[in-house]
């Protein structure tokens, strides 16, 4: 994509200096300032936030993270980040995540961090990943002559490189260095007047798997009251993963030829209950790196459990939808709590030897695992769903539907040292190993194999989950 016309014609207009340096496709603004040789220190970026009186754009450093909490003081009213969709139509001449800091040619109004005016020189990407804008500091700031100027942003140095003993202290929610949590989320979760709605076709699933005589074409009739549930199990089914050779031409094939009616049922609701929930796209805990490790760690728990003794080995079907859901919290998150979801999003992002589970405790003060088992219990979903989302993070946890809790962290764990992962580390509790009855060469070897094998197709089931 060319440079975004709008923003050099306005530069143009305004007779300011600036020059372009391209450079290769990058994803984040970290890439950017390296492929483009530039000092990260001087970049800047933008972030639009909404209220009930309208959208704002908020200009801060591009190594600071925003103060939600206090800006919102400053501002006394309650801002939360613009969703992707409405963005697209904003900025249509804009690359997905690359807005330009400049509010103007928008016709928008801006707020910009107090630290930006020291800055020397400015460089932001100008609406796509392919290029950075530079120009001069003062000239940036005439820019923004009318933009109010606050301390909205802390800098993201006061997470990155710390310990995570820095991140264990003794109150519950305290701030990190200055970053404070906006307000008591347990406290707001309460108060919220009902749960987000599981869609109908996932209600009438629930009922068909607690009735012992459910046929398929009772199946086959629910999931057909939602063609793009229909559409998803079918192009499942035909999906690398499955490596079947025939052809998929329905969802009785789907069923009958290739899944099985468990496998479905399960499957279907699971899908159902994931498409409930909007989170935005970006980030290791948006919608993409979101469904992509859900995806893995339920394909990843249906193999290791075929290893598992018999006795304890978890119904298949269960032990995809547990997978699938293990991590749903977080899109609670990202759906109910935008502002706090984009912190601890950012949060995440700086500091990925941090555990995740650490850093929910000192920025949020409730972990995902808390808010996944209120949505899921709310929702009535099978106990052993329930557990794993709960205690997948507990390696010591033994009571009821433990196996299901075991195997997924299991999962996350051996899954840590190929892609963005909840688990505390790449290494297995030997806990675990013992709990589940298995070898640490075992369960390596399995995973190396549904890696090596089926990446493709869990690629593929990634991609249409997120669609």
């Amino acid at each position: 994509m060319e440079p975004c016309n709008p923003i050099e014609a306005y530069l143009n207009a305004q007779g300011v200096s600036f020059r372009l340096i391209p450079h290769a496709p990058t994803k984040t603004l970290i890439e950017a300032a390296q492929a483009a040789k530039t000092d990260y220190r001087c970049m800047v970026r933008a972030v639009m936030l909404e209220d009930d009186q309208g959208i704002v754009m908020a200009v801060l450093p591009a190594d600071h993270m925003l103060d939600f909490a206090g800006l919102c003081q400053q501002l006394s009213c309650n801002l939360h980040p613009v969703s992707q969709e409405r963005l697209s139509s904003m900025f249509p001449n804009c690359e997905t995540g690359s807005i330009p800091p400049l509010a103007q040619p928008y016709g928008l109004s801006a707020i910009i961090d107090e630290q930006v005016a020291e800055m020397a020189q400015v460089c932001f990407e100008p609406g796509n990943h392919q290029s950075l804008l530079v120009m001069a500091g003062a000239d940036f700031m005439r820019l923004h002559a009318n933009s109010r100027r606050l301390s909205l942003s802390r800098p993201t140095a006061t997470l990155a490189g710390a310990s995570e003993f820095d991140f264990i202290a003794a109150e519950p929610t305290p701030t990190i260095k200055g970053l404070q949590p906006s307000g008591d989320l347990q406290e707001r979760i309460r108060r919220l007047p009902s749960l987000p709605l599981l869609p109908d076709s996932g209600r009438r699933l629930l009922l068909l798997r607690n009735n012992p005589k459910g046929t398929i074409a009772q199946l086959e009739a629910i999931v057909a009251t939602d063609p793009a549930l229909v559409a998803q199990v079918v192009r499942y089914a035909r999906s690398a993963y499955y490596g079947y050779r025939g052809k998929v031409e329905s969802l009785h094939d789907a069923i009958t030829q290739v899944l099985g009616f468990d496998m479905v049922l399960h499957m279907a609701l699971g899908l159902s209950a994931a498409r409930t929930l909007r989170i935005p796209a970006d980030g290791p805990l948006g919608v993409r790196s979101f469904v992509r490790h859900s995806v893995y760690t339920a394909g990843l728990a249906q193999a290791l459990n075929t290893v598992l003794p018999a006795p304890i080995r978890g119904k298949p079907g269960l032990v995809y939808l547990s997978g699938l859901l293990h991590d749903i919290g977080f899109a609670v998150l990202g759906h109910l709590f935008k502002a706090e979801f984009y912190l601890l999003n950012k949060a995440v992002a700086t500091n990925p030897r941090v555990p995740v589970a650490l850093l929910e405790k000192r920025i949020l003060g409730v972990e995902h695992t808390q808010i996944g088992g209120w949505l899921l219990q709310g929702w009535e979903m099978p106990d052993e769903v329930i557990v794993s989302a709960q205690e997948h993070h507990n390696e010591y946890y033994s009571g009821p539907h433990s196996n299901y809790a075991n195997l997924i962290l299991l999962a996350d764990h051996l899954l840590k040292s190929h892609q963005p992962s909840d688990a505390a580390s790449d290494e297995v509790p030997p806990v675990i190993l013992t709990a589940l009855g298995v070898d640490i060469d075992q369960v390596v070897k399995v995973t190396n194999q549904v890696l090596e094998e089926s990446r493709p197709g869990l690629d593929e089931m990634a991609g249409i989950l997120a669609a």
